[in-house]
C-alpha cells in the first residue's frame, strides 16, 4: 500500500516539541509519511512600542518560573527543547506568504502555490503562524488540517492552555479541524477536553501531549477511509483571546502564588484529603436522599473509598479501596452491611502496588473482580475462591496500558469493558473513556473503532455501574478545577455495539448532603441498598 503524502507548514526549521513529535510519530506509520516541509519566510516580529515588548517578555518569565514547578508533577523531558528538523532529512521548500496589514492573514502567491503543487501532496498540516486564506486551502485534495489548542466553542485565540487556567475553568479543550475561509469555522474532525491543571505550563504540556496523539490517529484514519466524527457548531459569544496584558499577567502570577501558599498552609496545618463511604437502604437509587446516609467509620491511619456492592447468600457486602497514609497505597477490603450496622470483615487484595475501584460481578456462578491496577500498567481479572476474602489472579486481560476504573459487563451475548486510559502517559486518566469488547471474558479484547468513545473530563471517568432490568447505567465522575471528583452523574447507555456507542445523561449529584464535603465520585446500588463516597479536608490524626 502506497503511503499518503503529507506536507508540514512551519515558520522555521528549528521547532518546538509538538512539531518534532508529530514528525517522529509519522516515522512509525504505515499509512502516511511527511514528504515535504514548507517553510514560511516571514519577517521577525516587531513590537509597536516598548510596553508590548515588556508584556511579551514578562509572560516568558512567568513560563520559565513555572517550568521549575511543573517538574514536581510531571516528567517534561524534551518538551521545552528546540529541535532542528533538518535532522529528519525531509525535503523542504521556502515560500513567502503575502501578509495582511493586520499581520494575521497569510495568502500564498501563484508561484509558491505551484511549487507546493509539484510535491503532489495529499494533505498539508498547519504548524506555522498565520490565518491561512485563499487558494492554499485547496492546493491539496484533502486540504489543510490544523490544531486549535482550545475548545473553539469557548476559547478562540491564545495563548494555548492559558486562559482556561486564568479563568479557573473545569476543563481545557483542543480541536483538530480542516481549515476553510472562516476563522475557527473549519470542519472539526476531532475534539477533546482534559481537566484544567493549576499551572499554565503544566496545562500546556498535558494538552499538547494529548493533542499530538490524536492528530496522528486522525491522519491514519483519514487515509484508511474511516468516517470522521461530526461535531455540532455552536454560536460563539466569547472574546477573541490574545496575549494577556501586564495587569492580567500580574493577577495570574498572584493567583498562582496564592495557590502555592494555600497548599503550603494546608501542610503546615496538617490537613489532608480524606475520603469516606456512606450507605443507605432505599426503595430506588433514582430517588435516594444522601443526607439520610450512614457513614462507615474510617480505619486508623487511612480512609476508604470506591464502594462496590454485592449480595451473597442474602447478605450485603461492600468492597472498598482502603488507603493507607503510611504506605500511600490502597488495598481492597470488604464490609458486611445490614439494617442495623456495618461490620469490617477483612482484607481482600493486597500487594506492593496500589489497588482501588473494586468492580465486582458474577458470571456462571463464579464471582470476579476487576480492580484498578494502573501502577502495573495492566487490567487484571481476579476470581473468588472463598467468598469474600480469598481471591486469585485469573487473567491479565489487557497489558501495557495505563488504565483505571474499568467496568466489565455482559450484554447482547458479548462482554464489554468501559475503562479510562491515559494515552499520553502524563498521569491524566479523567478525559478519555475507551470501550473494548470480546466474546470471551478472559481473552481477545478488541478496541472499539470509536475510541475514545468519550473525550471529555466532565463525563468520561467511570464512577460505578448499575445494571437493572436489562438496562445499563454508567456512573461518571465530574471533575472541577483543582478538584478531582467534584461530583458524579448517571447516564443511561442507549446504544452499544461493535460500531456505535451512545448514552443519555440522567442527573448529576454534588457533595452538599455531607458535612464539610468537597467532592463525591463513586455511586453503586443493588437491591435497595446504595453506597457512595465523599471527600473532606481533615486534620491529620482525625
Amino acid at each position: 500500500m502506497k503511503k499518503a503524502q503529507v506536507g508540514l507548514i512551519v515558520d522555521d526549521m528549528v521547532q518546538a516539541w509538538n512539531i518534532h513529535d508529530l514528525i517522529q510519530r509519522s516515522l512509525s506509520s504505515e499509512i502516511y509519511e511527511i514528504k515535504c516541509i514548507v517553510i514560511q519566510k516571514i519577517k521577525p516580529k516587531k513590537y509597536k512600542n516598548f510596553f508590548l515588548l515588556i508584556q511579551d517578555y514578562f509572560f516568558k518569565l512567568i513560563s520559565l518560573f513555572e517550568r521549575l514547578l511543573v517538574r514536581r508533577f510531571l516528567s517534561t523531558e524534551g518538551f521545552f527543547k528546540k529541535y532542528d528538523l533538518n535532522s529528519f532529512g525531509i525535503n523542504s521548500i521556502e515560500v513567502t506568504p503575502l501578509i495582511s496589514d493586520s499581520g494575521f492573514i497569510y495568502r500564498y502567491s501563484s508561484n509558491d502555490l505551484q511549487e507546493i503543487k509539484k510535491q503532489n501532496l495529499d494533505l498539508l498540516i498547519r504548524g506555522g503562524s498565520g490565518i491561512l486564506k485563499g487558494e492554499i486551502l485547496n492546493v491539496c485534495p484533502e486540504g489543510i488540517i490544523s490544531f486549535h489548542h482550545g475548545d473553539n466553542d469557548v476559547n478562540r485565540g491564545g495563548p494555548p492552555a492559558f486562559w482556561e487556567v486564568y479563568q479557573r475553568e473545569d476543563c481545557t479543550g483542543f480541536i483538530i479541524q480542516i481549515l476553510n475561509e472562516e476563522l475557527d469555522g473549519g470542519k472539526v474532525v476531532f475534539k477533546g477536553n482534559i481537566p484544567t491543571s493549576f499551572f499554565y505550563t503544566l496545562n500546556k504540556v498535558r494538552l499538547y501531549r494529548k493533542a499530538n496523539i490524536f492528530m496522528h490517529k486522525i491522519l491514519e484514519d483519514m487515509f484508511t477511509n474511516k468516517e470522521a466524527r461530526t461535531y455540532k457548531k455552536l454560536p460563539y459569544d466569547k472574546p477573541l483571546y490574545k496575549l494577556p496584558n501586564l495587569r492580567q499577567q500580574i493577577r495570574y502570577l498572584s493567583m498562582t502564588l496564592f495557590y502555592i501558599l494555600k497548599k503550603i498552609f494546608r501542610k503546615v496545618l496538617k490537613k489532608r484529603i480524606t475520603w469516606n463511604v456512606a450507605y443507605q437502604f432505599t426503595d430506588s437509587w433514582r430517588e435516594v436522599s444522601f443526607r439520610k446516609s450512614k457513614i462507615i467509620k474510617n480505619p486508623t491511619n487511612g480512609f476508604i473509598a470506591d464502594p462496590f456492592l454485592f449480595k451473597f447468600k442474602n447478605k450485603n457486602f461492600c468492597f472498598v479501596e482502603q488507603y493507607d497514609f503510611k504506605t500511600q497505597k490502597g488495598h481492597i477490603s470488604v464490609y458486611e452491611i445490614n439494617d442495623l450496622e456495618d461490620k469490617y470483615i477483612g482484607t481482600v487484595l493486597k500487594d506492593n502496588f496500589h489497588f482501588s475501584y473494586p468492580y465486582i460481578f458474577e458470571n456462571n456462578e463464579e464471582i470476579y473482580m476487576c480492580p484498578e491496577t494502573s501502577e502495573m500498567k495492566d487490567i487484571r481479572l481476579y476470581r473468588c475462591l472463598d467468598f469474600p476474602l480469598k481471591w486469585e489472579l485469573e487473567k491479565t486481560l489487557i497489558k501495557d496500558v495505563s488504565a483505571v476504573d474499568s467496568n466489565i459487563f455482559e450484554f447482547n451475548e458479548k462482554w464489554w469493558m468501559l475503562t479510562n486510559i491515559d494515552s499520553s502517559d502524563s498521569g491524566e486518566h479523567c478525559s478519555e473513556l475507551h470501550l473494548f469488547y470480546s466474546s470471551d471474558l478472559r481473552a481477545n479484547w478488541k478496541p472499539h473503532p470509536l475510541n475514545p468513545i468519550i473525550f471529555d473530563s466532565k463525563t468520561a471517568r467511570n464512577g460505578g455501574m448499575i445494571l437493572e432490568n436489562g438496562e445499563l447505567f454508567r456512573v461518571y465522575q465530574r471533575q472541577g478545577w483543582d478538584n478531582y471528583g467534584e461530583g458524579f452523574g448517571v447516564a443511561k447507555i442507549t446504544n452499544i455495539n461493535e460500531h456505535e456507542y451512545s448514552e443519555e445523561r440522567l442527573f448529576e449529584v454534588g457533595a452538599g448532603a455531607f458535612d464539610k464535603a468537597v467532592g463525591t465520585h463513586t455511586f453503586n446500588s443493588i437491591n435497595g441498598l446504595v453506597a457512595t463516597d465523599f471527600v473532606t479536608l481533615s486534620k491529620k490524626g482525625n
